[in-house]
């Protein structure tokens, strides 16, 4: 029983783990706002140059990761200088950072708990309870790619509905109901964007989980092959 426990919260946090990095590579890196940006002609349509939605991209990647309190900036918009961000979007952003924020928390007790059940897995007294682990993640993996699958599937069949939801979910205001005749934020990420974001996230989920799933089944057939 105790080594079961340990197997499912060692899946339990490792499939975070796995979360965070596939939301974190494209929401944090500059790769797939160029390639957004590009696609929906992000430039021409609010009359911002290269170099100044890229100052705008760079300090909000770094609000949302904490490393800056302010999004205070000044950019050329069809000719005119001016704040990117308004009150509105501040005071949105400012829910989107404490969100994320609850992500790294999570991210943190899940890459502790990873890590001490992985280490007790090795100094258990009975060394194969590592195949125990390996089974649990299989076990995990295998339910929820059925599960996310559907889902994923639900979403991309009324993304606007799920993104209502989301929102609704986990915000408790209605600051995140910008006006693209207004606000430039909304127009730097349409839904469009974020329908790309959430393919890449899911694809970089499934290719990671393929990855470790392939590890475990190695690992238990060289595990079986030694028995033998």
């Amino acid at each position: 029983m105790t080594k079961w426990i340990m197997a499912a919260l060692n899946t339990a946090a490792l499939l975070f783990l796995i979360l965070y990095i596939s939301v974190s590579l494209p929401t944090f890196t500059m790769p797939f706002y160029n390639y957004a940006y590009t696609k929906n002609n992000t430039h021409e349509q609010i009359g911002i140059s290269e170099q100044d939605l890229e100052r705008v991209t760079r300090l909000l990647i770094n609000y949302m990761r904490g490393n800056t309190d302010n999004l205070n900036i000044i950019v050329r918009i069809h000719g005119q200088h001016r704040p990117f961000f308004s009150e509105i979007e501040i005071a949105h952003m400012i829910d989107v950072q404490d969100l994320f924020k609850i992500g790294f928390m999570i991210r943190n007790i899940s890459l502790i708990l990873f890590s001490a059940t992985l280490l007790s897995g090795f100094l258990y007294k009975q060394r194969p309870v590592l195949k125990e682990y390996a089974k649990s993640f299989i076990y995990g993996t295998i339910a929820l790619i059925a599960s996310s699958f559907a889902l994923s599937f639900i979403i991309l069949r009324d993304f606007n509905t799920a993104f209502t939801i989301f929102h609704e979910i986990f915000f408790d205001n209605d600051l995140w109901l910008l006006d693209p005749n207004v606000d430039l934020l909304v127009n730097i990420v349409p839904l469009q964007f974020f329908i790309d974001l959430f393919i890449v996230i899911i694809g970089l989920f499934g290719l990671i989980l393929f990855a470790c799933l392939i590890l475990c089944i190695v690992y238990l057939r060289r595990l079986k092959r030694t028995k033998d």
